[in-house]
């Protein structure tokens, strides 16, 4: 028996928070045609090729808009 994987609908976050140097930020990873942002319901990023490519200092400004 095969296992299904839930493809996120368009506007559902990829991922509810993301770890970088052992901190966790309460801000939602989302991808779109140029790449992955980091958002909150207030505020978004502009969109990097990769989830590790997202600057630190942008987790921390998004994390402090929701």
């Amino acid at each position: 028996m095969t296992k299904k994987v839930r493809k996120p609908q368009k506007n559902e976050p990829l991922q509810r928070s993301i770890t970088r140097n052992g901190k966790r930020y309460n801000v939602g990873i989302s991808k779109d045609k140029d790449g992955y942002y980091a958002h909150t319901h207030r505020a978004r990023s502009k969109s990097y090729p990769s989830k590790k490519d997202i600057p630190v200092s942008v987790l921390k400004f998004i994390e402090s808009t929701g």
